[in-house]
C-alpha cells in the first residue's frame, strides 16, 4: 500500500531508517520460528532506526515513563533503578542498561549523566518481537569485548558509539542541540553512513544480549491467513484506517473467524494489533518536536484533533500535550 506522509509503517515515521535487508531464506509455507538471527524465517524487511541520541542528564529522572522503542543507556555518572514488567535492574557509572519498549518506572540519581540511544527495531514480514528479560544491565567489560576479538579501542560498544558520533548526521544533530534525527538534513551518502554505524552498534549489542536471554525473535505463524493479514496490517499506512471486516474478507473469512485464528496464533486480534501500532507511532512522534499534535493526529488517521486526543487519553491516561511535555528534554 503506497502511502505518503510522516507515518507509514509505524516509524517509517523515523526518517533515519537503518534498513537492514538480509537475504531471504527459502522456507516452507509454514514459516519456522527464528531466534535473534534465526534460521528458517524471513528477515528481508528488518529495519533498525535511530530515533533519539543524546548525552546528558536523563529525561525524566523519577516516575513512570513510556518507552516507545528499544532503549539503551550508557552510564557516565550516577546510577539508576529501573523496573519493567515486575523485573528490577540497577546500573551505575560505567554500566550499560537496555530496556524493551513499553511502560517502565525509573529512578535516576541526581548526579546521573548518560548516553541515551533509542532504536526502533521492526520486522513486519515475520512478526518478530522482543523476548526474554524486559530490562538488563551489564558492565564495561562485556561492552568492551562485544563482537569478539578481545578488548581494544576499536572494538566494543564504545567504539561503535564513537563512530556514530563522528557520522555527519549526528555531528549536525549534536551541534544543533537536537536529540531526534527526524528532520535533520542529510545527503544520500550521509544517510548510508548513518545506516552503517547504527547497524554495527546494534549487531554488537545483540552479541551481548542474546547470551543473557534477551532476543529479537520471530514467532511460528502456521496459518497462512494469519501471516498474510498481519503482513498487510504491518505494512499499511496509518492514515489508511482499519476495517476488521475488509481484512477478514481478503482472507476469505468472517471477522470473528479471523479474530479467533489471530488469538490462537498471536494471542491478540487484528484490531488490538492495529491500535497498539498506531499508539506506538503516536507516542514516538510526540516525543519529537518535528510535527504539531494536529499533524500527528492526521497521520494517525483521525479526521479531528478532538478524536485523537480522546483516543490517546483513553489509552495513555493523559492528553497528547501532557505526554509530550513530560517526555521533553530537561
Amino acid at each position: 500500500m503506497a502511502v505518503r506522509g510522516i507515518a507509514k509503517g509505524f516509524i517509517s515515521v523515523g526518517k533515519k531508517l537503518t534498513d537492514v535487508r538480509m537475504e531471504k531464506i527459502t522456507t516452507t509455507e509454514s514459516v519456522a520460528a527464528g531466534g535473534g538471527g534465526g534460521e528458517g524465517t524471513y528477515w528481508d524487511g528488518l529495519r533498525v532506526s535511530l530515533i533519539r541520541f543524546f548525552e546528558g542528564p536523563p529525561i525524566g529522572k523519577h516516575g513512570v515513563f513510556q518507552g516507545v522503542v528499544f532503549t539503551v543507556f550508557k552510564f557516565l555518572e550516577g546510577e539508576v533503578t529501573l523496573i519493567k514488567d515486575g523485573v528490577t535492574a540497577r546500573a551505575r557509572k560505567g554500566d550499560w542498561m537496555v530496556c524493551h519498549p513499553g511502560e517502565r518506572f525509573q529512578d535516576f540519581s541526581d548526579s546521573a549523566r548518560i548516553i541515551s540511544i533509542h532504536l526502533l527495531v521492526e520486522s513486519p514480514g515475520n512478526a518478530a518481537s522482543w523476548q526474554g528479560g524486559p530490562v538488563l544491565a551489564f558492565g564495561a567489560e562485556a561492552a568492551a569485548t562485544a563482537g569478539g576479538g578481545g578488548r581494544t579501542r576499536s572494538s566494543g560498544l564504545d567504539a561503535c558509539v564513537r563512530r556514530m558520533r563522528r557520522s555527519a548526521v549526528l555531528r549536525r544533530l549534536e551541534a544543533s542541540g537536537k536529540i531526534c534525527p527526524l528532520g535533520v538534513p542529510e545527503t544520500f551518502a550521509e544517510a548510508l553512513e548513518l545506516q552503517e554505524v547504527v547497524a554495527a552498534f546494534f549487531r554488537r549489542l545483540m552479541s551481548i544480549l542474546e547470551p543473557l536471554g534477551m532476543r529479537y525473535a520471530a514467532p511460528l505463524i502456521r496459518d497462512r491467513r494469519v501471516r498474510e493479514s498481519r503482513q498487510r496490517l504491518a505494512a499499511a499506512g496509518l492514515r489508511e484506517g482499519f476495517s476488521r471486516e475488509r481484512l477478514a474478507a481478503e482472507c476469505g473469512l468472517s471477522a470473528a473467524q479471523l479474530d479467533r485464528l489471530w488469538r490462537e496464533e498471536l494471542a491478540t486480534t487484528p484490531a488490538q494489533f492495529w491500535n497498539a501500532r498506531r499508539l506506538q507511532a503516536a507516542c514516538a512522534l510526540l516525543q519529537g518536536d518535528a510535527h504539531s499534535i494536529k499533524e500527528i493526529a492526521f497521520e494517525m488517521g483521525f479526521r479531528h484533533l478532538s478524536q485523537f486526543s480522546f483516543w490517546f487519553a483513553k489509552n495513555m491516561n493523559e492528553s497528547p500535550r501532557a505526554f509530550r511535555r513530560r517526555h521533553e528534554r530537561d
